[in-house]
């Protein structure tokens, strides 16, 4: 049954419709919004089909490599899967089910700080394919204690996201209640009765929590002062000063997420960044801000030979994908692309994400008469 309705989904929007019919409101509106009006979300999706690339139909090109060597490892394919914060509430176990699926396609994968999923699981299951993100602590021990869960954990990437000076500001979760704990109303009691499969599958595995800060945190509080109390540890705002102090405490890769100018790029590689993402947190913090793809280009003209340049924010095909290497990044990384396929399928559905994408970017070589993800950037228009 599953595999027959696996094949019907023949892309990430099939993958996104399935979720939609499977979730909660509160849960698909958390995954699929962004902050104010939503502008910075669609703009991602107008700007990224704003970029067209030709073909060449007379080159020879018998075969297509989508390999790529990043920051000191291969990888299978150039893309991999963006930190979602509070992923149990879309889906129980999502992190879990998305970092198996990197170890086995060979692809990164980033847990982020307030996942429900502690580091130690995240990277047994993704093993050397686990990055981590931090959005760092005031309390300089428990920033310190964190970094060395992490090594000892054996994460060679640690991801500094710089791009939430403050929360954002968003209507729908707001309207929702949602947080830690959610707001039990007859809204949410409904929108999950008629999603049996999501509620059996949050009742199995329990209230979700933050795992990665649950050591840091005392037992004796309850869930909301728990949230109250991770909110303002993790408040710390990321300027150059704190990046700097990062890397002098972190001795393997460190990556600075959240890149959206050609200043700041160039702040972080004087910091000592190793590479950075070009994001606008998927349209979810500066309703006003401009698109990875208005800006990378420009960035990678800047900054590419310093730095390893990767991306993210509003993928939903493997022509994206390819729409970003060919403008200059080296990785693509998707969030809700990946997370659409665990609220639809559970775990095959993140396998089947990244079979999607893989196709999806294959076929687009071929038609392009690409030989290698590295020369996309010859086909840009």
């Amino acid at each position: 049954m599953i595999e027959s309705q696996l094949r019907k989904a023949a892309s990430i929007a099939d993958l996104k419709r399935k979720a939609k019919s499977r979730l909660p409101g509160f849960a698909y509106e958390y995954l699929a919004g962004g902050c104010n009006n939503d502008v910075a979300v669609h703009n991602n999706r107008m700007q990224l089909d704003n970029i067209y690339l030709k073909p060449s139909y007379l080159k020879s090109c018998d075969t297509v490599d989508l390999s790529v060597n990043v920051l000191g490892q291969r990888y299978a394919a150039p893309f991999g899967i963006a930190p979602i914060g509070l992923s149990g509430i879309v889906w129980p176990r999502a992190s879990e089910f998305q970092a198996r699926t990197a170890h086995e396609h060979n692809i990164p994968f980033i847990l982020s700080s307030v996942s429900t999923t502690a580091i130690e699981q995240a990277a047994e299951l993704a093993k050397d394919n686990f990055w981590f993100q931090l959005y760092p602590p005031k309390d300089l021990a428990m920033r310190s204690d964190i970094l060395k869960r992490c090594r000892d954990a054996g994460c060679k990437n640690l991801v500094v996201t710089i791009d939430v000076p403050s929360l954002s500001w968003r209507p729908s979760d707001i309207k929702n209640g949602l947080g830690i704990p959610p707001k039990i109303t007859l809204k949410s009691i409904a929108q999950s009765a008629l999603c049996p499969a999501w509620s059996f599958a949050t009742l199995n595995s329990g209230l979700p929590e933050f795992a990665t800060l649950k050591p840091y945190i005392s037992e004796q509080l309850k869930m909301k002062e728990t949230a109250q109390q991770i909110r303002h540890v993790l408040r710390e705002v990321v300027d150059q000063t704190v990046l700097k102090r990062i890397r002098d405490e972190w001795p393997e890769n460190l990556i600075v997420k959240g890149i959206i100018s050609a200043e700041d790029a160039k702040m972080a590689v004087a910091t000592g960044a190793d590479g950075i993402i070009v994001s606008n947190h998927g349209g979810r913090q500066l309703d006003a801000a401009q698109c990875p793809a208005q800006v990378i280009s420009t960035i990678a003209d800047e900054v590419k030979d310093r730095t390893v340049i990767m991306v993210d924010s509003g993928v939903e095909s493997g022509v994206d994908v390819g729409r970003y290497i060919a403008s200059g990044a080296k990785m693509v990384f998707a969030g809700r692309a990946f997370m659409y396929g665990v609220a639809a399928f559970g775990y095959l559905g993140a396998d089947h994400a990244s079979f999607i994408l893989y196709a999806e970017l294959k076929q687009l070589l071929e038609q392009l008469r690409c030989s290698s993800v590295t020369r996309l950037p010859n086909h840009l228009v």
